[in-house]
């Protein structure tokens, strides 16, 4: 049958009459003299899986903490469901909180663990059994029901951690760093049940990561914070494709930026003189800039070409010295020094088994892209 659902029901935010489950308003939380959150305002849909992104110190879990209750903000407001919750203490919040250490009872079954929420609330023992069934079903657990967490893998005790706080039906689930315990072969197949599980439930999750790789295989959007701002809100592709400052596309992947002064400013091309890129560079689109203006142009690895024979061209083409190559199975990494200096980074996906470019170390090769492949950035 044919997907009937529209692409405002999927995508809400783009959709001006739907209103956000989570709301986010002006918050700022002080520690002190220390500003660890500053002015966030932030809108959050039904059904989203929506991912901080940010590293250490950037204000994300204290973020998360806040919408749980843990943290009161020392300005600003929070809403859940059209609700006031900033005075609101967590237990009285439709939300549950799954924490990177998963904080499992190490004397209690699989069982008992998971059942352990609903029994402190009063819950029969038959009803949170038969509930705890479908939980354990949902998670792939069910052979484990009878082991206590030291006879578990740890991506079977981050399984028992998210079916403890899926358990009691919380209208939103907050998970702080959730996969960091676990390898990457694991954090990677763990990433798709935690979709999968999320779509099936249709609850609402934020999860707090530090990684740009996690962040973009399981959010519905991203919003990527820095030193307690919230500096950018999108979805995956826009976030890396359209960054909005050399902040954001160097922390989301891996990207070449080079610094540019405006010599041409046409309605549809601008032109950039680069002595980092020891060439003009040719954007084939207007810009909001002014002549002289000093701008900066991103372009991601794999958008870079290397070739051993001059592509022509009197843009976007600059020779260089290939200096390291990384061979990772499925693509290559090649770090070449331009002629003018700058170190970039060029990445080949290996279709073939057999490189016929062959291309090595020490090589002379010429780094091409086209006038669409980069982005160009006011700051």
């Amino acid at each position: 049958m044919p997907d009937t659902q529209t692409a405002a029901a999927r995508r809400p935010w783009l959709d001006p009459t739907a209103q956000p489950f989570v709301r986010i308003l002006n918050v700022t939380k002080k520690f002190g003299d220390f500003t660890a959150v500053w002015n966030v305002s932030l809108d959050i849909w039904k059904g989203e899986l929506f991912g901080l992104l940010g590293g250490s110190g950037s204000g994300k879990s204290t973020l998360l903490r806040m919408i749980a209750g843990f943290e009161t903000p020392t300005a600003g407001r929070i809403e859940i469901d059209g609700q006031d919750m900033t005075a609101v203490p967590p237990y009285e919040r439709p939300t549950n909180m799954m924490f990177q250490s998963y904080a499992l009872f190490p004397h209690m079954t699989v069982e008992r663990n998971v059942a352990y929420g609903l029994l402190r609330e009063g819950k029969s023992r038959a009803e949170a059994m038969e509930r705890v069934a479908e939980m354990l079903k949902l998670v792939q657990l069910t052979p484990f029901a009878g082991r206590r967490p030291h006879q578990l893998s740890g991506g079977q005790r981050q399984r028992v951690a998210l079916a403890r706080a899926l358990i009691k039906r919380p209208k939103l689930l907050l998970l702080d760093e959730p996969l960091g315990a676990l390898d990457k072969k694991l954090r990677e197949e763990t990433q798709f049940e935690l979709v999968k599980i999320q779509e099936t439930l249709g609850i609402t999750f934020i999860v707090v990561t530090h990684d740009q790789e996690e962040a973009m295989t399981l959010s519905s959007r991203i919003g990527v914070m820095n030193e307690g701002e919230i500096v950018q809100v999108g979805e995956p592709n826009e976030v890396y494709e359209f960054p909005h400052s050399r902040f954001v596309a160097d922390f989301v992947g891996s990207v070449n930026i080079f610094e540019g002064r405006v010599i041409e400013d046409e309605p549809d091309y601008i032109r950039l003189a680069s002595a980092e890129a020891g060439c003009d560079i040719h954007v084939g689109h207007g810009v909001a800039c002014a002549l002289n203006q000093t701008l900066w142009y991103a372009v991601r690895p794999e958008k870079l070409r290397l070739s051993r024979t001059d592509p022509g061209g009197a843009f976007n083409r600059v020779p260089g010295v290939v200096d390291e190559i990384a061979y990772l199975g499925n693509l290559s990494i090649f770090r070449v020094r331009l002629d003018s200096g700058k170190m970039v980074r060029a990445t080949r996906a290996n279709v073939a088994r057999v490189d016929e470019e062959a291309t090595s170390w020490g090589d002379r090769v010429w780094v091409s892209w086209t006038d669409t492949a980069g982005v160009v950035l006011p700051r």
